[in-house]
């Protein structure tokens, strides 16, 4: 099992220095040219950009499903005794058959696009991290409730889940103008090196209460696969109880494995936008369409017996009010030795796959002016064959040369409460630029379920204004003649 906690030890190590990705209020910001990341059509307003290193893209989202931040502290409070009490019951009232703990994030170490008439080239190599934890509701109320009186003969599912993904990524997109502008449609490619990864593939363990006898029924079926481009850890079975890290191994060797070997995928954005007229475009895109394969440095866990049942009638101390304490340790031993026997886990060290987390969108916008518009995305991401929707309401607008501005509402992760800013600042070739889908999550988080950000610094050369003065300065002289 000591393999399994390197490898997550792992992953949360890369969380902890790498920021990275959610974008709904990116999607309709023009002067940014990270919005490429959501929709590989949404060509920059400049000319060429050059992303910083390690500060042009950082982002960060954390996502609860069930529950706020604060509905935590609201349920700690002193019951009748003065005593505090954590109420278990009334925190878990409203929790789902299935409750999510997400993390996702990625940072730019660098990028950079350009123009060429009516094509634009992007190219960008970034760290990404994701995290999702399952939790089943039926766990907390069975600790809260018990398996008496209406939970008897009700099949609890005590299947908690991780998923955790840490990988390094190329990227190369193209995006061009066609039917007179009116189209334009565009693409990228992701070569990507995994670093690490814990995927639960199943987890089901079903615990039922017979109405009639109080016997014990116990259902199991686990699948768990890990992987790491760590070339130190040793290729020995993840049960062995001497494995350690090779002492010939620094970090600097480390780190120079996560870049060779296998651990690789490929991945794949398309997206497109379309001029219906003056007023009204359509947009749409699909992102993260693509797998990883991991053969280097794997594990995997899985039920020999998936689906068997043990039923637990009771332990055989018969003697154990005499005190004869070799008869109670018999009868546990021999219990140990049974279940282990029903649930045991075989462990191998076979290559797998895992699907990174697709993202689609669908947008219109309402062009009110040249500089200002009203947008509606819908979103939606795939997890496990489970779609988690989301739709958002925007206003956008270049309210100068330099500062563009957007306004979002959105519906999203199970909250009606997420109101979100961005905004693009350019002093001269300085972009600086800030975008969060829920301001509340950032000052005022214990009434949030989600919280969010991306925020950068790119060089930005051509933005438009010496070909706008260009023309005026033309107008202007055609006018006098």
């Amino acid at each position: 099992m000591k393999r399994l906690i390197i490898t997550a030890v792992v992953t949360l190590f890369g969380l902890l220095h790498v920021q990275g990705q959610n974008n709904l209020t990116l999607y309709n910001m023009k002067p940014i040219p990270q919005k490429f990341y959501v929709n590989p059509a949404n060509q920059s307003d400049a000319k060429i950009f050059v992303g910083l290193p390690g500060i042009s893209s950082n982002y960060f989202d954390f996502g609860l499903s069930a529950f706020k931040l604060g509905d935590v502290v609201d349920a700690i409070r002193p019951d009748e005794n003065g005593d505090t009490t954590f109420m278990l019951g009334e925190f878990t009232d409203g929790f789902k058959k299935k409750n999510f703990i997400s993390i996702s994030n990625a940072m730019d170490l660098f990028s950079f696009g350009f123009k060429l008439k009516k094509n634009y080239f992007f190219f960008n190599t970034s760290l990404v991290n994701n995290v999702r934890f399952t939790a089943p509701g039926d766990f907390f109320q069975f600790i809260a409730q018990g398996n008496g009186g209406a939970n008897l003969n009700r099949k609890f599912d005590f299947g908690f889940g991780l998923d955790m993904m840490s990988y390094a990524e190329v990227g190369i997109g193209y995006s061009r103008k066609l039917m007179n502008d009116k189209l334009t449609v565009g693409g990228r490619v992701h070569f990507i090196k995994g670093i690490a990864t814990v995927s639960t593939e199943e987890s089901s363990f079903n615990f039922t209460t017979d109405p009639n006898t109080f016997d014990y029924y116990l259902q199991s079926d686990v699948q768990i696969n890990s992987a790491n481009s760590l070339s130190g850890l040793p290729s020995i079975s993840p049960f062995d109880s001497t494995f350690e890290f090779t002492d010939s191994m620094t970090f600097q060797d480390a780190v120079n494995s996560i870049f060779k070997g296998g651990n690789r995928g490929v991945a794949l954005d398309l997206g497109a936008t379309y001029k219906l007229n003056n007023k009204l475009t359509l947009s749409a895109s699909i992102t993260n369409l693509g797998r990883i394969t991991w053969n280097t440095n794997t594990y995997n866990w899985k039920s020999r017996t998936p689906g068997a049942t043990y039923q637990f009638t009771g332990l055989n101390i018969e003697n154990a009010l005499d005190f004869d304490g070799d008869d109670v340790e018999t009868a546990f031993n021999e219990l140990g030795d049974t279940l282990k026997s029903t649930f045991r886990l075989d462990n191998n060290t076979e290559s797998f796959t895992t699907g990174l987390f697709a993202q689609f969108y669908v947008g219109g916008n309402l062009n009110l002016t040249k500089n200002h518009n009203a947008g509606v995305l819908l979103h939606g991401s795939v997890y496990k064959k489970t779609l988690d929707p989301a739709i958002t309401l925007s206003w956008n607008s270049k309210l100068t040369k330099v500062l563009g501005v957007s306004l979002s509402y959105s519906v999203a992760n199970n909250s009606f409460v997420n109101a979100g800013l961005g905004f693009s600042l350019n002093a001269g070739p300085i972009q600086t630029y800030f975008v969060s889908d829920n301001l509340i999550g950032l000052f005022a988080h214990k009434q949030a379920n989600t919280i969010n950000m991306r925020t950068g610094i790119n060089v930005t050369i051509g933005r438009g204004e010496k070909k706008l003065k260009k023309k005026k300065k033309d107008k202007k002289k055609k006018d006098e003649e």
